[in-house]
């Protein structure tokens, strides 16, 4: 018994050397939190006492999270709140905004895209246009996160914009109504009479053309349709064009590669301490005969470049166009536990099979190491983009007009019939086309 009153005394002697021994880092640790954060607390108390008016709410406390935020990278931000549940309603295939995708450049936020038929398409806003303001409040230093939240609102209230475009001296101004956006997200070559999507570009050489706009829940189903549509015609060649489409969902990515390969990597996720998960295909589900070739550009990003690189890396597809975005990031909503509000945070990267990053971050932005390279590259000019969305443009006018939008169709220019583009016009197209054809 006086072995074990020993034996007892020593265990607790070690625990009280170890939490001594423990103490003085715990105690630095907790003098530089406080150290930081000291000069949020003396503004904040100096800002009730000075103020003009008196602060009876938590703005300052707010404001300080979303700049915090909004230091780490354009993607990452703070959901107080009263924005909580607009926010949850957001990637959905319907809300109320202009219909447009950020991403981040120089500091400012830059179009990647508008969607198809949206108000901001029909507004006349372009891939490539920088957002001077919105609404009057300057968009400098606000990540995309936040311009994304001054974008949506009230149905029928307006956006006002002052964008900045590379061919323009002068900034322009343009007023967009926020509008329901809905998201058809698959889409033909041309509409046929009854209204459907015709997906045989090229009859005789039975040459398939699927267009994604974006990566939504349905996505991934509406594109098994038009592919199972396909088969049924034997095609034995595919054009996917990812161009101007600004990504979205993952999973929906994931399911569209995955009908081109077998079980394989399809697409990693790596963190900072190199923690990743993969995904992979599922075996029996591919289209092993089918020749692909896929159409992207600066404005294919996220999801899309997924999609492309992962085929590229296995050799599956061609690549045909111009280098996309460079956006490979994942955000994680994880909500607080000391309040009703949520942080977006960007957690890890997405990584090829080839081992390639997408992502174009402050250390590779200078190299060639970031997007997707095409294997066959064709540069557009700014001319030649424009007519390419004037023309899809004119296609879905009965689904703009249905939306209770006024566009003046002499904007559109002569681009091709109310029911097909022109592929003579569209470089990039017709590049693919050739490939496809010459077996």
């Amino acid at each position: 018994m006086q072995r074990k009153h020993r034996y007892t005394w020593a265990v607790v002697v070690v625990i009280i050397i170890l939490m001594f021994w423990r103490l003085p880092p715990m105690v630095a640790r907790q003098d530089s939190m406080l150290n930081t954060y000291r000069i949020l607390v003396e503004v904040d108390a100096l800002a009730r006492q000075r103020f003009v008016e008196r602060i009876v709410d938590d703005r300052l406390v707010d404001g300080a999270v979303h700049g915090m935020m909004r230091r780490l990278d354009p993607y990452s931000g703070y959901i107080g709140p009263d924005e909580l549940e607009a926010f949850e309603r957001r990637g959905s295939e319907e809300y109320f905004g202009i219909g447009v995708e950020i991403g981040m450049r120089g500091g400012r936020p830059v179009v990647i895209t508008p969607l198809d038929a949206s108000p901001a398409a029909m507004a006349g806003v372009r891939p490539g246009d920088v957002i001077i303001s919105v609404n009057e409040t300057d968009t400098e230093g606000l990540s995309a996160f936040d311009l994304g939240e001054l974008l949506q609102g009230h149905e029928g209230a307006p956006v006002h914009l002052t964008i900045q475009r590379n061919n323009s001296v002068d900034p322009i101004a343009l007023s967009v109504p926020r509008r329901s956006v809905k998201t058809q997200t698959v889409r033909g070559f041309r509409k046929t009479q009854d209204g459907a999507w015709d997906y045989l570009i090229d009859p005789t050489s039975r040459l398939g053309y699927v267009r994604v706009s974006s990566f939504h829940k349905s996505t991934a189903s509406a594109f098994d349709q038009a592919i199972a549509e396909l088969e049924r015609k034997e095609i034995v060649g595919l054009v996917l064009d990812l161009r101007f489409d600004p990504g979205g969902l993952i999973d929906q990515a994931i399911h569209m590669v995955d009908r081109f390969i077998e079980d394989d990597v399809i697409v990693s996720t790596i963190t900072r301490r190199n923690v990743f998960d993969e995904y992979r295909g599922t075996p029996g589900q591919s289209l092993a005969d089918c020749k692909l070739v896929i159409l992207i550009n600066g404005a294919s990003a996220s999801a899309a470049e997924i999609v492309a690189g992962a085929l590229q890396d296995y050799e599956r597809a061609t690549i045909v166009g111009e280098r996309s975005f460079g956006k490979g990031s994942v955000q994680g909503l994880i909500y607080l536990k000391t309040a009703d509000a949520a942080v977006k945070i960007t957690h890890a990267y997405y990584r090829l099979p080839s081992g390639r990053v997408i992502h174009r971050t402050a250390a590779n932005r200078h190299s060639d190491s970031w997007g997707i390279q095409p294997d066959v590259e064709i540069l557009l000019s700014d001319e030649e983009k424009s007519a390419i969305q004037k023309s899809r443009l004119r296609v879905d006018l009965p689904q703009a007009m249905a939306g209770g939008e006024r566009l003046d169709e002499s904007s559109l220019g002569d681009s091709g019939s109310s029911a097909t583009p022109q592929v003579i016009s569209d470089r990039q197209l017709a590049k693919a086309l050739a490939l496809l054809q010459s077996g």
